[in-house]
C-alpha cells in the first residue's frame, strides 16, 4: 500500500485508511543530517485536553517519561541510529536518525481531544533542523511498523530546534491526522510552555558534574524522600497542608490532579544514572530492606508460619496486601497509578459479595479512591504461588463491573508480563469498552513498596514500619507473592536445539522462550529500579512482527536479547544470551567525543573505566564505516592504547563497552540458574560501567 502523502496543514481519517477506528498506531520521526553534523534527535508526544492543554505532568511524554496515559501511549524503539552505506559498502557521511511512539487510541480516555507528535533536537549539540536534508513522519499500524499509511515530510525549516510534526484529534466517534510542521527556535522548553508545561529551569541536575568530579558510585544510602526532610529510615515528617494530608484537589473526569497541570517538570537531560547502593553485594536482594545486624530476630507483623493450604495463603496475602495500601498511602498511590486510579483517600475491602444475574459473585477485594464528590473503584482478582488467573472469572468480574458501574478490574498474580499492557489470560477486547482491566506482577507491586521505603520516603515511623515488614513478608517464599525466577517448560528443549542446530522459527517453543526473555529483561529492570530508585525500563517488542523477527533470529544465531532504558546512562543497555556457546553478556554504546586526537578517545574511555575489571571488551568503531571496528579487553588497552585503535589512522565514532560471562544451567532462578546469572551480571555491568561512562556528547 502507498502510503497517503500529505502536505503541511493536510488531514486524513485514520479509520478511512486502516478500516479500524481506534488502531494501535506507530509515530516514526526520521531526520537524515547534512554532512559533518551532529545530530541527536528525541520524540515526545502531549496529550492535550479540549482547551489545548495538558490535563497534568503526567500528559507529556519524553526520554523522562517514556510512557503515559496508562501504558496507551510509550516511546518505543525504532531502530536507533541507522549508519547507511554508499554503493562501496562505507558510511555515507550522512547519518538516518529514528525515534518513535506508539499509540493506543483505543484506551484513550474521553478526556483526551488531541495527541500532539513533537521531537526536539538532543541540547547537548548545537545542531538545527535546518542542518537535515530530509525530515520525515511516518504513521504506520503497530502490527506492521515497516508499512507506513501516512507520510508527510517537513519542509522550509531552518533555525527551529523543536518541532510539532502533526497531530491526532477526534472527529465526533474518529480520530484523524493533521501534518502541522511548527517549529520553535528556542528549543523543547518553549514547545511545551505552550501547551501547559510549566517548565523547572532551575531543577537541580548532576549535569555540570565533570569527569574529575565523579570518581566513584555515589552514596545512596540515605533515602531521597519526595517532600520533607529525610530521618533514619528513609521517614518523611508530614507538614500541615502537604500531599499527606492533601485529599480535596480537583480532577480531570479520569483521575488527573488539575493541582499538578501546572507544577513544574525537567526536562533536562540526567547525564548520569542513580548509583547502586554501596552496600549491594552483600544484600539479599533489591527488594529487602537492609538487614537488622541484631544477633536477635526482630518479631515480625506479618508472619507466615501457620499456613494449611494455598486458599488461607491467597486470603492471608491479599488482606496484608490490600490493608498496607490503605495504611501507607504512599505506597498505595504508587500502586494505584499504575492501574490508571486517581490519587484520593485509599479504603480497601476483602470478600466482598456482589449478585450477578441471580448468582453470587465473590472477587478477592475491592479498592474504593475517593476525592472530593467523586469516587473509582475496582474490583480484584489475587492468585499467590503457582495459582493461574482464570479468564472466564475474569469476564465475570468484568460483567459485574460494568453492571455495578465499578471502573476496573484489577489481576495480581505472579505472572510478570512481557509489556504492561498484556494479561496471563485471553480476554475479548470489546469487554474493555466500558471498564479498565489492568495486570500486576507481585514483583511490579514489591518494587514499588521497595522504592517507596528506600527512596521516596513513608509519611510517618508507624507506617514505615508497616511498610517494612509488607517486604518482608513478601520475600518470604510462604506469602506465595513470588518475582520471576523461571524461563518456563521449553527452556532447556530449545536450549539443546540450538546447541544441535535443530531449532524451530516457527515452532511455538521458540517463541515462547522469546518471551520469557523479554519478561526477564522486565524483571532485571524492576530490580534496578528498586536498587536505585529511579525508573529503569525494558523495550518490548513493538509489534508482533518484531517478536516473529526475534524468534527467527534466535533460530539463525542462537542469540537473545533485550534493551533497558537507563536515565542518564550513555545509551540503552543491551542484554544478551548466546545459547550456543552458553554465554551471557551486558553492552553499552556511547558516542565517541567529538574533537581530539584517536588516542585521546581512547585515553577518556578507560579513565572512567578505572576500577573497572580487566576482562571487560572495549570494541571502537571506526569512522566512515558500520561494520569496521577493532575490539581488545580492557586490561591490554591499559598496557597498550594502540591496540584498540584503528590500523589504518582513521578516527573513532563510538565505543562499546561489553562484560560476559558463563550462562547458568538450569532455568529457574536458583543460584546456578539462568535468570540469576543473568540477573547478577546486569548488576555488575551497572555498578562497573553504567553509572561511570558518559556520552562523548557530553565531553
Amino acid at each position: 500500500m502507498t502510503p497517503q502523502q500529505l502536505s503541511k496543514g493536510a488531514n486524513v481519517s485514520i479509520g478511512e485508511l486502516t478500516g479500524e477506528p481506534m488502531p494501535r498506531l506507530i509515530f516514526v520521526i526520521e531526520t537524515k543530517a547534512l554532512e559533518g553534523k551532529d545530530f541527536g534527535l528525541d520524540a515526545g508526544i502531549l496529550i492535550l485536553g479540549d482547551d489545548g492543554q495538558v490535563r497534568s505532568n503526567e500528559d507529556f511524554i519524553f526520554y523522562n517519561q517514556p510512557t503515559g496515559v496508562g501504558g496507551a501511549v510509550r516511546l518505543v524503539s525504532a531502530g536507533g541510529q541507522d549508519d547507511e552505506r554508499d554503493s562501496s559498502g562505507d558510511l555515507d557521511d550522512s547519518l538516518s536518525h529514528r525515534d518513535a511512539i506508539e499509540v493506543d487510541l483505543a484506551r484513550i480516555p474521553e478526556s483526551v481531544s488531541r495527541i500532539v507528535v513533537t521531537a526536539s533536537i538532543d541540547p547537548r549539540t548545537d545542531a538545527e533542523f535546518g542542518d537535515t536534508s530530509l525530515v520525515t513522519l511516518h504513521v504506520a499500524p503497530a502490527e506492521a511498523p515497516e508499512e507506513p499509511i501516512i507520510e508527510y515530510v517537513v519542509e522550509g525549516l531552518g533555525s527551529e530546534r523543536a518541532l510539532i510534526f502533526g497531530e491526532v484529534y477526534r472527529r465526533e466517534d474518529s480520530w484523524k491526522v493533521r501534518a502541522v510542521g511548527q517549529g520553535y527556535e528556542n528549543g523543547l522548553a518553549a514547545l511545551v510552555s505552550d501547551h501547559g508545561v510549566e517548565v523547572d529551569d532551575e531543577s537541580p541536575t548532576d549535569d555540570s558534574a565533570s569527569d574529575d568530579e565523579v570518581e566513584g558510585p555515589q552514596d545512596t544510602e540515605t533515602p531521597r524522600p519526595a517532600s520533607g526532610s529525610s530521618v533514619p529510615g528513609g521517614v518523611v515528617e508530614a507538614s500541615p497542608g502537604s500531599e499527606l494530608e492533601d485529599e480535596t484537589q480537583p480532577r480531570t473526569e479520569d483521575g488527573h490532579d488539575q493541582r499538578d497541570a501546572g507544577a513544574k517538570v525537567s526536562i533536562a537531560r540526567k547525564r548520569r544514572p542513580a548509583a547502586l547502593p554501596r552496600d549491594w553485594e552483600e544484600r539479599d536482594s533489591a527488594y529487602l530492606p537492609r538487614p537488622d545486624r541484631s544477633e536477635w530476630q526482630r518479631a515480625r507483623l506479618f508472619p507466615s508460619v501457620g499456613m494449611k493450604s494455598s486458599a488461607e495463603q491467597e486470603m492471608r496475602t491479599t488482606s496484608i496486601l490490600l490493608a498496607c495500601m490503605e495504611t501507607v498511602p504512599e505506597f498505595g498511590r504508587s500502586v494505584l497509578a499504575q492501574a490508571g486510579a486517581p490519587r484520593g483517600r485509599i479504603e480497601t475491602f476483602t470478600e466482598v459479595r456482589f449478585t450477578l444475574s441471580g448468582d453470587e459473585v465473590r472477587p478477592d477485594g475491592l479498592i474504593r479512591v475517593s476525592r472530593g464528590g467523586k469516587t473509582w473503584q475496582a474490583l480484584v482478582e489475587v492468585k499467590t504461588g503457582r495459582s493461574e488467573l482464570n479468564a472466564d472469572q475474569i469476564a465475570n468480574y468484568l460483567k459485574l463491573a460494568k453492571s455495578k458501574s465499578i471502573d476496573a478490574v484489577l489481576t495480581i498474580s505472579r505472572d510478570l508480563m512481557a509489556s504492561p499492557d498484556q494479561f496471563p489470560f485471553k480476554v475479548d477486547g470489546r469487554m474493555l469498552k466500558n471498564v479498565e482491566l489492568k495486570h500486576l506482577s507481585w514483583e511490579e507491586i514489591v518494587a514499588e513498596a521497595a522504592i517507596v521505603y528506600e527512596h521516596v520516603g513513608v509519611g510517618d515511623r508507624v507506617r514505615s514500619r508497616v511498610l517494612e515488614e509488607m517486604l518482608w513478608y513478601a520475600a518470604d517464599v510462604q506469602s506465595g507473592m513470588w518475582s520471576f525466577d523461571d524461563m518456563g517448560r521449553q527452556w532447556v528443549k530449545v536450549r539443546e536445539a540450538v546447541k544441535h542446530k535443530t531449532v524451530s522459527a516457527s515452532d511455538a517453543a521458540t517463541s515462547d522462550v522469546c518471551d520469557r526473555f523479554d519478561r526477564l529483561a522486565r524483571h532485571i529492570a524492576l530490580y534496578l529500579s528498586a536498587f536505585t530508585g529511579q525508573k529503569i525500563t525494558s523495550q518490548p517488542p513493538a509489534s508482533r512482527v518484531d517478536t516473529v523477527s526475534r524468534a527467527k533470529q534466535l533460530a539463525d544465531s542462537g542469540e537473545l536479547f533485550a534493551l533497558l532504558r537507563v536515565p542518564g546512562a550513555a545509551g540503552p543497555v543491551a542484554i544478551n544470551a548466546d545459547l550456543s556457546r552458553s554465554r551471557i553478556g551486558c553492552s553499552l554504546k556511547t558516542t565517541a567525543p567529538r574533537s581530539g586526537r584517536t588516542q585521546t578517545k581512547v585515553n577518556w574511555l578507560t579513565r572512567q573505566l578505572a576500577s573497572a575489571p580487566g576482562e571487560l571488551r572495549i570494541t571502537a568503531h571506526h569512522s566512515g564505516s558500520r561494520v569496521e571496528s577493532t575490539s581488545a579487553l580492557l586490561r591490554d588497552i591499559r598496557e597498550d592504547a594502540g591496540v584498540v585503535m584503528p590500523p589504518d589512522g582513521r578516527d573513532i565514532r563510538e565505543f562499546t563497552v561489553t562484560m560476559e560471562a558463563s550462562m547458568g544451567s538450569k532455568r529457574s532462578g536458583s543460584e546456578n540458574g539462568f535468570v540469576a546469572a543473568m540477573t547478577g551480571l546486569a548488576t555488575s555491568f551497572y555498578s562497573d560501567v553504567v553509572e561511570r561512562v558518559r556520552s562523548g556528547r557530553d565531553s
